[in-house]
């Protein structure tokens, strides 16, 4: 707990100090003119993973996603969602929006299922295309995840069709299991769900600034 504390304090300190005396927000540097593409999964008649006591995914998807939509823009990106809304949209027209808008980074937000094993809880971060740096943004996310839930997870290379026909840097983001019942719980709060965004936005930052240096 301690450290989701820290960690939002963090970002909120980043914020507050970038306050101009006319009252609105300074942009960080590192994102600035950035094109980002939140990919919220499922949607609409696909609702994903639902928990043990019924918690939509498609849901829980959207959420983070606007939430971190929110931090990237007050930091100076262009953030595009291939949903702002319950819909269903295709797959191939997901990755599409991004290779149009020449995107930076294309992020798909999801979170993980697994029947009968309601102990598995732990990130999973999936790439495909090995010759741009999907793989090193991978990495930066699974690393952000893990330490944030103190488990480690898995780096896997998995040809799902938003990774596939990505023309731009791409990864799939499976948080953590919501098939586990406590983490289930733990995703009912909208406090977390933003933490969850916030960790996003700090891997997004930590991705961008090694890119850079």
């Amino acid at each position: 707990m301690k450290k989701v504390a820290l960690l939002s304090i963090l970002i909120f300190s980043i914020l507050a100090l970038s306050v101009f005396a006319n009252g609105q927000i300074a942009a960080d540097k590192v994102l600035t003119g950035k094109t980002i593409v939140l990919d919220p999964g499922n949607g609409g008649s696909d609702p994903g993973a639902i928990g043990p006591t019924g918690l939509l995914e498609k849901n829980i998807n959207l959420i983070v996603a606007f939430d971190l939509a929110q931090l990237l823009k007050i930091q100076g990106a262009n953030v595009i969602l291939t949903r702002s809304t319950d819909t269903y949209v295709p797959l191939r027209q997901r990755i599409e929006i991004a290779n149009q808008a020449s995107a930076d980074l294309f992020i798909s937000i999801a979170h993980n299922s697994i029947q009968g094993a309601p102990n598995v809880d732990r990130p999973q971060v999936f790439y495909w295309n090995t010759s741009n740096t999907s793989k090193f943004a991978a990495g930066i996310f699974l690393k952000a995840f893990e330490n944030f839930f103190g488990t480690n997870g898995d780096l896997i290379r998995e040809e799902f069709t938003v990774l596939r026909y990505a023309q731009v840097p791409a990864i799939l983001v499976e948080s953590c299991f919501m098939s586990n019942p406590a983490r289930e719980q733990w995703l009912k709060s909208s406090k977390n769900l933003w933490r969850e965004a916030v960790i996003y936005d700090m891997a997004i930052l930590e991705y961008f600034e090694t890119l850079g240096s």
